[in-house]
This record gives C-alpha cells, structure tokens and sequence, in this order.
C-alpha cells in the first residue's frame, strides 16, 4: 500500500523503472525493508530466523521436507522480487541484502556445528544455506549488469538446497520412524548396516558440502566466484576490497563448518557403534518401504547429475532464470574443474576438517561417567536471540515502557481532566449568569407583551359582545314584530298580549305555542333560544382569545 501510494503501481517493470528514476529513494528503502520484513520472516533469513530451528524438530518428516525446499523459497522469490525486478542493479539494497545473507550464512553454520540433534541440526543447515543465497542477491545488485555469476549461483544453489535437503530430511524421517528419536547420542550407530540409506545420506552430505562433482559444487563456485569478481573490480577501480575481502572469508568458512556438521551426522549414524548399544526400531522387517527407497534413490541421482553434467544440466536451469533476474550471458563459459574455481572448495575441505577433528571430536565431545564420549552442546540455552533479545523486549522492556506511559498519559490525562472540568464549570458559570439576566429581561418583556396583548383582545372582545348583544337585540325586536303580524294577518291569531308600550311580550313569544286552523290542523315548534347564540359567541371568543 505505501509502495502504490508512492509510485502509483504496483507492476514489478514499472515500480523498477520509476525507482532507477527517483533521485531521493528513501522512501522506497523503507517501504521494501517493510516488505523485506515478511519474506525474510518466511525464508528464515537474520534476524527473523528463529522458527526456522524450532519448526523442524518437531514436525514429521514431510513436513520438513516442504518447509526446507518449498516455503522458504517463497520468501526467497519475495527477497528476489524486490532485488532484481523493483531495486535493479542497486549497489546499495544489493549491499543491504548481501550484510543479511552473510551474517545468515554464518549463524546458521555455527549453530549447527553445537546441535546434537539429527533434525535441529538439518534445519540450521537450513539457515545457512538461506544465506548463501542471500549473498548471492546480494552480489546481483553490486555487480549490475555484469551479474551473470551472481545470478547463476543464486538459482542454482536455490535448486540444489531444496533437492539436497529433500533427501536429507527424508533420511531423518527414516530414522525417526524407526526409532523415535533424533538425539545423536542415542541413535549413534543405527545406520552401520543400512547400505542404502548411508549412501544416499552420502550423497546428500557431499552435495551441500560443495564436493566437486555434486550439484553445491556447482552453485557454490558460481557465487564464490562472483565475490571474487566484485573484489578484482574494486581493487581495478582503486576501492577498498577490506569488507569484501572478510566475506569472501565467511563464504568459505560457512562452507567448511558445513562439511563439518553433516561429517558429524554422517559418522554418528552410520559408521561408529554406539558404546550403549545400537537402539532397535520400533518397526517390524524393512526399515525403510520400497517407495520411499524409490524417491531417495532418485533425488540422490539427481545431485549427482547436477554436479556430472553441469554445463549440459546446470548452465540451462541458470539461463531459464536470466530474465526474471535481469541477468546476462556470461562473458566467457565457467570452467568449473579448473584450479582457479576448484581452489575454493579445496579451502572449505580443509577448514572442515579442521573443525571436525579438532573442535567437534575434542572440544565438542566429553566423557560420561561410564567413560564413555558423547555428544555434547556446549551453548548457553539462553545465548539466542529470542530468549535473550526478543522475550525480555516482549515479555519485559515494551511493558515496562508501556506502564510508564500509561502512567504518565493517566497523570497528564488527570491534569487535563481537572482543567477541563475547572474550566468548563467557569464557563457554565459565566454562561449561567448570563442566560439568567437574559431569560429575565425576556420573561419581563414577554410577560409585558402578553399583558398588552391581553388587554386588547380582552377589550376588542368586550366590544364585540356588547356590539353583538345591541345586534341581536336589535334582529329580535324585528324578528317579532314581524312574526306578530304574520301570525295577525295570516292565521287570525288574536291572543297577542301587548305590554304598555305596545311591545310584544316576551312571555307570548318564548312560550310554546299551537295553531288550530279550522280544527284540521296543529302544529307545534320551540322557538330560537337567544341563550344558544350568545353561547356560540362566547366559546368562539374564547377560542380565538386561546389560540392568540
């Protein structure tokens, strides 16, 4: 997301020409060191590998198989991903990525040198062999354009550690399923008389060793040879060679201890007894089924391929890889049997006998009570990173420093709140006091405005019930002197009672009252009550009065 929001894609082709082009790439370094974090995670890469020896000891066979050959390699295409398609020819990330995979290389050698246990040590190999090709990324990115040994030995060391360790971590299931266990010391001597297996666990160990004329040799050649060339190019230049120098001396010490450790496993399981006597398997006839024999025998014939035919195999698996690492042809074809590249590996025999005759068979190796010698691993259990490093940050420093802030946040939080409650209980005060005089002089003035308003609609209604009174009266005098005469002229009605003033009375008129016409006929009705209509009037006053 970081790298999209910078450069707008997320298209390999065009991230890398977009980064060539940047003249500041800081931003990018932190975005791929962020990416960097979860392949290097995944390939078990410094200082991120702590799975990686934990994992294997524990899990079946199979298991161990895929994580060494497969899932690694994932974060090893992320790594190649942001080297040689997104950062290309980047002396600087190649530098970045070459510190990671020689400081890989090396912990993974010497943690391996320590262990005692048959798939602990395998998955230390493991790490070391990451390193390797991280070194060779690394080199890619130093050398530029003129990579093609550096990109050659990546891929193919990519391709022969996952074979290899394929068949080295099948061997150990082998022996795990027969019996139980994987400490040197008890399985010490198991495999003596199983040809088959030793041999093929043979294979193994001179393949990822760099014995001429196995597959590693081949890989590991070609990446030696490219520090070599980077070394002769800075030394034309005028450049200091001292870092590169120390390096190349890693590379082959790393390759020494390797020959080391897997000459320890080979000669504890295979060829000396055990002074306890030989444990006996779990299993019942074979100890190991004609399948799995199949697919040992072929993985072992495919190291010993590799390193026979390279040019005919190994050349054609590199050239394959050319475009994806933007590579190019090499300048001249690789002698690989020639001194010049056979002297590398001579070195690391030698620095691996050394280790394991002098340090492993003397130092590494103590008498028992019985006066037996016996594996030893002499390493402090806590001297790693995790249980010296990352669980005290974890476990101890980050709630430390968390507590703390807490704390300082609850006081500073405690402060802040008393202010705000302080401040705003002013602020309600002044405002209270403010929308007290305002509500008074609102309420006096409203109330003195409802009061003159009260007034006139009291007095216009006054005025209109003493106006409708005078009215109504003034509609009744007509309304019965008119009645009067049609009752006189019309019915002959005669019983019409007259008070002084000549007025009808009002007795004659709110009574109730008959019509006899000839005797035919009677009608009777109730007269319009004054009282109704003054009624009317007033509810609707009052309505109106109400409503206003």
């Amino acid at each position: 997301f970081f790298m999209y929001k910078s450069a707008g894609t997320l298209n390999f082709e065009e991230l890398g020409r977009i980064i060539a082009s940047a003249g500041d790439k800081k931003e990018y370094y932190i975005y791929a060191i962020l990416i960097l974090v979860g392949f290097g995670a995944k390939a078990g890469a410094f200082p991120l590998h702590i799975w990686l020896p934990e994992a294997h000891p524990v899990a079946p066979a199979p298991a161990s198989a895929l994580l060494s050959c497969v899932l690694t390699k994932t974060g090893i295409f992320g790594v190649l991903a942001l080297s040689t398609q997104i950062f290309i020819y980047d002396s600087n990330w190649g530098f970045f990525i070459l510190v990671i995979g020689t400081i890989t290389m090396f912990l993974g050698a010497f943690l391996a040198v320590f262990s005692i246990n048959l798939k602990r040590t395998l998955a230390c190999s493991s790490l070391s062999q990451i390193g390797f090709i991280l070194v060779g990324i690394g080199m890619q990115g130093l050398l530029g354009e003129h990579n093609a040994l550096a990109s050659g030995g990546t891929i193919l060391h990519i391709t022969n550690h996952s074979v290899i360790k394929m068949t080295l971590f099948l061997c150990a299931g082998a022996v795990y399923m027969n019996l139980h266990e994987l400490d040197l010391n008890k399985i010490r001597g198991w495999g003596r008389d199983k040809k088959l297996l030793k041999l093929i666990f043979l294979q193994g160990l001179l393949g990822i060793g760099g014995i001429p004329l196995w597959g590693g040799y081949i890989s590991k050649t070609l990446l030696h040879e490219s520090i070599v060339e980077y070394i002769e190019h800075l030394a034309q230049h005028g450049h200091s060679t001292g870092i590169f120098n120390a390096v190349e001396w890693i590379f082959l010490l790393s390759g020494g201890l390797t020959l080391a450790y897997m000459t320890k496993l080979f000669i504890a399981v295979f060829v000396e007894k055990n002074p306890y006597g030989e444990m006996k398997g779990h299993g019942h006839g074979r100890y190991m089924n004609k399948v799995s024999s199949a697919v040992l025998i072929i993985c072992a014939v495919i190291i010993s391929v590799f390193g026979l035919m390279p040019t005919q195999v190994m050349d054609k698996i590199a050239y394959a890889a050319r475009g994806f690492m933007n590579s190019h042809q090499p300048e001249h074809a690789v002698h690989y049997f020639a001194w010049v590249n056979l002297k590398g590996a001579v070195i690391s025999v030698v620095i691996g006998a050394f280790v394991y005759l002098v340090i492993i068979r003397k130092l590494l190796m103590k008498k028992d009570e019985n006066g037996n010698k016996v594996y030893t691993d002499v390493l402090p259990k806590n001297l790693s990173i995790e249980k010296s490093i990352y669980r005290p940050i974890l476990l101890n420093v980050l709630p430390a420093i968390g507590g703390g802030a807490a704390q300082v946040m609850n006081v500073s939080f405690d402060k802040l709140f008393t202010a705000a409650v302080y401040t705003g209980k002013t602020t309600a005060e002044i405002f209270d006091g403010s929308f007290e005089t305002v509500f008074k002089y609102s309420y006096a003035f409203s109330a003195k405005a409802a009061e003159i308003f009260s007034n006139i609609i009291e007095n216009a209604f006054l005025v209109i019930l003493i106006g409708g009174v005078i009215v109504i009266r003034f509609i009744k005098s007509a309304y019965d002197y008119a009645l009067q005469l049609i009752l006189y002229f019309f019915f002959n009605y005669d019983e019409i009672s007259y008070d002084g003033e000549r007025n009808f009375r009002k007795d004659a008129y709110f009574s109730r009252f008959s019509i006899d016409k000839h005797g035919e006929e009677q009608g009777e009705r109730e007269n319009l009550s004054i009282s109704l209509l003054l009624f009317g009037v007033g509810v609707v006053a009052a309505l109106i009065y109400l409503i206003v």
